[in-house]
């Protein structure tokens, strides 16, 4: 008997976001920032319990992984392991919709980022990515929405209120990126000053 296997970005979108993808104009960046959070989640699977303190998946840019590291010496031990990390990575990232050929790794803001993070690494930097930095926040509140897209924006936030398996932290995250993913696109939209 031939099993049937489903991706697990495909259940996401069946069980979790239950969001008439239609109406629902952002749905893209959503989907994204929900698979790099998945994604950044399984980082202790791929790392081991060595490195899984040392380390933190960070932001997933096309298909290059980025990682702060705790030190100029875990950058070297990883780096051994590069290619076997990325082999392990694989399945985990393809059953997202991902994919990743290369992991950057970094020092430099190792604190910043653990900070971020909070004790257990549970408050992914996922939805802070592929917000353009050219615009700001001041940009972004002279963005209004029509009352379809609020309508909409309530059932995101009552959606992702709803996931019990993230920390409150990590929901405003994804609930302010997809909004700003959003407001993103129609800044984009609008004629040069």
């Amino acid at each position: 008997m031939a099993k049937d296997f489903s991706k697990l970005s495909d259940i996401l979108n069946e069980s979790v976001l239950t969001v008439n993808k239609e109406s629902w104009r952002f749905g893209q960046a959503f989907d994204k920032s929900m698979s790099c959070c998945m994604l950044f989640k399984f980082w202790k699977n791929v790392a081991g319990k060595k490195f899984e303190k040392l380390s933190i998946p960070y932001e997933l840019k096309g298909a290059t992984l980025f990682v702060s590291v705790m030190s100029p010496a875990v950058i070297q031990e990883l780096s051994f392991f590069k290619k076997e990390l990325i082999e392990k990575y694989a399945p985990y990232a393809e059953g997202l919709n991902l994919k990743i050929t290369d992991i950057r790794f970094d020092y430099k803001n190792w604190s910043v980022i653990k900070a971020s993070f909070g004790e257990n690494n549970s408050d992914s930097k996922a939805f802070d990515t592929d917000i353009p930095d050219y615009y700001t926040q001041k940009d972004y509140e002279t963005i209004g929405l029509d009352n379809i897209e609020e309508e909409e924006f309530e059932k995101l936030k009552k959606t992702i209120i709803n996931i019990e398996s993230m920390p409150p932290l990590l929901k405003e995250k994804m609930y302010n990126n997809a909004l700003n993913q959003y407001k993103a696109q129609k800044l984009r939209k609008l004629p040069p000053k």
